[in-house]
């Protein structure tokens, strides 16, 4: 937990680029702060599950005539998850094609929940918006297995200039819900599309890869698929998605 809060406090004073919090920030602190915890209450578990490599659950990806409705509540972090997982769950389940099958990205040891769409809060405050809201799929179709992401901070310094490295293109726009960063990178052999939205009160992220496999540190990401699961248009769909701000 203290390197979660040590991470974001660090994104919030100094000036971090928040697009860079993605794999080698927020989140590495965040699962590393998961592992521990795991460790320490199921560590057969965990030997077992590294063993065999990530846990996934499977399910049928599809397409829904109608989204179904989300809960409104958000008075309590667990209501608060509830309802950015169905609105996130209903946003990635309409860009995916039919026959695609999803299966939850998780860190050794980790129980993936029933719904693969469903995010980890990391506690970093006392309010139920204090927390790192985040998760990943791997969405694999006819093309090939690639992944979605998604990343909701509860803080907003503003979006990093363009020039990263490995970046393919970049860009930036204005918009009624606030900044959007829309850029394309190399992530190991993969390519990633990735869109952040610099919302008023938090910072929205979601990002899709050509590789099925965790992105995580140093971890080089084989290319599974031709292009990212979702083009950047879709990924910026995605970051626009009503009710996501904390």
């Amino acid at each position: 937990m203290e390197d979660v809060r040590a991470a974001l406090t660090a994104y919030v004073t100094e000036g971090e680029p928040p697009l860079g919090l993605t794999t080698s920030g927020v989140l590495a602190s965040a699962r590393r702060s998961r592992r521990q915890h795991l460790l320490t209450g199921a560590v057969a578990l965990f030997v077992v599950v590294l063993a065999l490599g990530l846990a996934v659950v499977v399910l049928p990806g599809r397409n829904p005539v109608a989204a179904r409705p989300c809960p409104t509540a958000t008075d309590t972090r667990s209501a608060l998850v509830d309802r950015l997982s169905c609105l996130v769950g209903n946003a990635v389940r309409g860009l995916l094609p039919a026959d695609a099958a999803v299966s939850r990205l998780t860190i050794p040891g980790e129980t993936p929940p029933s719904d693969p769409y469903h995010l980890i809060a990391d506690e970093v405050g006392a309010e139920p918006r204090e927390a790192i809201f985040h998760m990943g799929v791997r969405v694999t179709d006819a093309a090939g297995s690639g992944s979605v992401y998604v990343l909701i901070l509860p803080v907003n310094s503003g979006g990093p200039p363009c020039g990263e490295v490995d970046q393919i293109s970049c860009r930036s726009e204005q918009t009624p819900q606030g900044g959007l960063w829309l850029s394309t990178l190399r992530a190991g052999d993969a390519v990633k599309n990735r869109v952040a939205l610099a919302a008023p009160n938090s910072l929205v992220q979601f990002w899709s890869t050509s590789s099925g496999v965790l992105e995580q540190s140093g971890v080089v990401l084989p290319k599974q698929r031709p292009e990212p699961t979702l083009t950047l248009a879709q990924v910026r769909e995605l970051a626009l998605t009503p009710g996501l701000g904390l």
